[in-house]
């Protein structure tokens, strides 16, 4: 593809361009913008920098005989561990529930391992917990690498640290693009620009395993930013954005609001719309899921620990370190993948006040799926074990009647025996080396699944092409309420499972089945 560079002027962004609040307050083109001093600001009153006692953590690890059971999960990520007392931000990303009894975070130990994370932000400073995972990486505007902003620090901090990070081992890449205080946003493109030019060149060297780009900062919307965004979507580059902090509908907020990033809303801890001196987190069908981002805990760029943090900035890097786990177990997969496993593994609760936007909060999935790290993850993460499941398989295909299609006719699916009767809710059978499946169900949630079987159909398209697709409403084989064929994408069989969860099957429901 030809890229034709556009000429622009240096345009200082606009002062809401730090996606978040929480401290002393300047003034840019009659807009608040934010930064760190050396006083904090607790609900808009400047409070000495005394700050508030943070947590100690502990950390409890796990052997390798706690390891995923069943999962093939490469050794190098198998290690489990819990960090204790990291503050209620970190802690309702792996809890399996609301409320979590404790302030811990459980994690695969190597999250993230082999994922690159570019920080598109103020600059990092490599304080001790994060010094062995940064590299500095882009200065567009050779002003330094350093975070005179106090902001690139803690966002990389919550993207992946020893302590306060949600993912542990991927590698932040330091972009700097501001200057006097300010994002500019002929930098922003140049960086984005460049950052697709490098992770080309990264795609070729051993042990890579994706790459995420982090903009806890706004931007003017320009034909330029688009294409930028346009062209890292279509490179598999993941990128995940603020919503913003004006506690306004997020319609038009760059680049949260471009159809190809991940935008993130900010919560407190009552899972409400979290509030801010500048009206509070913003909303609305832009974003694609909320995370914690009021009174957090976590380092600053001198190192220390505070929990005062707060804003959709510090919300959206969460996000990009549960990517990052995503990428770290799976390899490189594209931006539609990681986006469907962010909201998979969601939690879909009840979000107060909260209107007009998607209800579901960040999580890891890691306590929420048994014997594999989340929810989603393939099944077996070795090519080997698909591969000797397809050879298992082979044989039993001739005792099965399948019906091909064609040139002359249309497609059908492949005949399967009538099921069992419906002891359950639901009853599967995959078959593998056809990739088609047949799903019976009976008690499911008739809103959630849709005219003929059109909310499950959508489901399962989130994460797997699906053709041959036929439903019937009380089939005249069976006692089930419906069943609903198929064919998807090789080797997508967990999609079934979680368009199913999704489709309204009755919760804690157990299928029975193959494949």
């Amino acid at each position: 593809m030809l890229i034709k560079r556009v000429s622009e002027p240096e345009v200082a962004l606009p002062a809401s361009a730090i996606a978040h609040q929480h401290l002393p307050v300047a003034s840019t083109y009659g807009a608040d913008y934010t930064g760190i001093r050396p006083s904090a600001l607790v609900s808009g009153i400047i409070v000495p920098s005394a700050f508030v006692s943070a947590p100690t953590i502990d950390r409890v690890q796990r052997g390798s005989n706690d390891a995923f059971v069943g999962n093939n999960v490469p050794a190098t990520i198998r290690a489990r561990a819990t960090d204790q007392n990291v503050g209620w931000g970190l802690a309702y990303l792996s809890v399996n529930g609301t409320h979590p009894p404790n302030m811990n975070y459980d994690y695969l130990e190597d999250s993230g391992k082999g994922v690159d994370v570019y920080i598109i932000d103020s600059g990092i400073d490599k304080i001790d917990t994060i010094k062995d995972l940064v590299v500095d990486e882009l200065d567009v505007m050779n002003v330094g690498f350093r975070d005179a902003r106090n902001h690139g620090t803690i966002v990389a901090n919550f993207v992946a640290s020893s302590s306060y990070g949600s993912a542990k081992k991927p590698t932040l890449r330091n972009c700097q693009v501001m200057k006097d205080d300010v994002p500019n946003e002929k930098a922003v493109i140049d960086t984005l620009r460049e950052i697709i030019k490098r992770d080309d060149d990264r795609k070729k060297q051993p042990g890579y395993k994706g790459a995420i780009i982090n903009m806890s900062i706004q931007s003017e919307k320009s034909d330029d930013l688009e294409l930028q965004l346009d062209r890292a979507y279509a490179r598999g580059i993941t990128v995940i954005a603020a919503a913003g902090n004006r506690g306004i509908k997020a319609t038009g907020v760059y680049p949260c609001s471009h159809e190809n990033v991940i935008c993130v809303g900010a919560i407190d801890s009552t899972y409400s719309l979290a509030s801010f001196q500048t009206g509070g987190s913003n909303f609305g069908q832009a974003l694609t899921l909320f995370a914690p981002g009021h009174a957090l805990s976590g380092h600053d760029n001198t190192g220390v620990v505070r929990s005062d943090l707060e804003g959709t900035s510090f919300a959206t890097p969460y996000v990009t370190g549960i990517a990052a786990i995503f990428l770290g177990v799976e390899g490189p997969a594209s931006p539609d993948r990681i986006k469907n496993l962010l909201t998979w593994n969601a939690q879909n609760i009840t979000l107060n006040g909260i209107k007009e936007s998607p209800k579901i909060l960040a999580n890891s999935g890691y306590l929420r799926e048994s014997g594999k790290p989340y929810w989603g993850a393939p099944s077996a993460l070795s090519p080997v074990a698909p591969l000797m499941s397809l050879i298992g398989q082979i044989a039993s295909l001739t005792a099965t009647p399948t019906t091909f299609a064609t040139s002359a006719s249309p497609p059908t699916t492949t005949t399967a025996p009538p099921p069992p009767p419906p002891t359950e809710s639901c009853h599967t059978q995959y078959k593998l080396v056809l990739d088609t499946f047949d799903i019976w169900g009976s008690n499911w949630d008739a809103a959630k699944l849709g005219d003929a079987g059109s909310g499950l159909h959508d489901q399962i398209s989130g994460c797997a092409e699906v053709t041959k697709w036929k439903y019937e409403a009380q089939p005249s084989d069976s006692t089930w309420q419906f069943h609903a064929s198929g064919q998807i994408t090789i080797w997508q069989q967990t999609c079934i499972e979680h368009a199913m969860i999704s489709a309204g099957a009755p919760e804690g429901s157990q299928c029975s089945g193959t494949g």
